[in-house]
C-alpha cells in the first residue's frame, strides 16, 4: 500500500468522527519510521490506532517518504482502552513509552490531551 492510500484510510476511518474524539500523543523518535518524530493517534470511537510524522517538522528538501512508508508498514492497529494505547507504545521502544504514555485513569471521553 502507498502512503496516499493509506492516508486515504485514515481519512475514510475518520470521517464521521468529530475531531475530540481523535487523540494524538506527544511526538517521539522510534525505530519504526527511522528515527523521525512521530505520534501515536487514536480514534477511539472506532477502536483504531495509528503512527503519524509530525507534519509541523516537515521542511521543504526534507525527504520523509522512508518514514511514511514505515508508518504505512506499521498499519492501523487495534486499540480499544488506554492499555492498549500503552501497549502499542510500548512495543515502540522506550522513548515512546516515557514521552506518550497515557495513565490508568485517562478519560478518552473526556477529551484530555492533544487533538488532531
Amino acid at each position: 500500500m502507498t502512503y496516499d492510500e493509506f492516508m486515504d484510510k485514515i481519512e475514510e476511518l475518520n470521517e464521521d468522527t468529530d475531531a475530540v474524539d481523535i487523540y494524538c500523543s506527544e511526538d517521539f523518535q522510534c525505530d519504526q519510521t527511522g528515527g523521525f518524530p512521530t505520534m501515536l493517534c487514536v480514534n477511539w470511537d472506532k477502536g483504531k490506532a495509528w503512527l503519524q510524522l509530525n507534519d509541523f517538522l516537515i521542511t521543504d528538501g526534507i525527504d520523509v517518504s522512508d518514514s511514511q512508508q514505515r508508518c504505512v508498514n506499521f498499519g492501523i492497529r487495534d486499540c480499544n482502552d488506554v492499555e492498549d494505547f500503552n501497549n502499542i507504545l510500548k512495543s515502540l521502544g522506550e522513548d515512546a513509552e516515557r514521552t506518550a504514555y497515557l495513565p490508568d485513569d485517562y478519560d478518552a471521553d473526556e477529551g484530555q490531551g492533544m487533538k488532531l
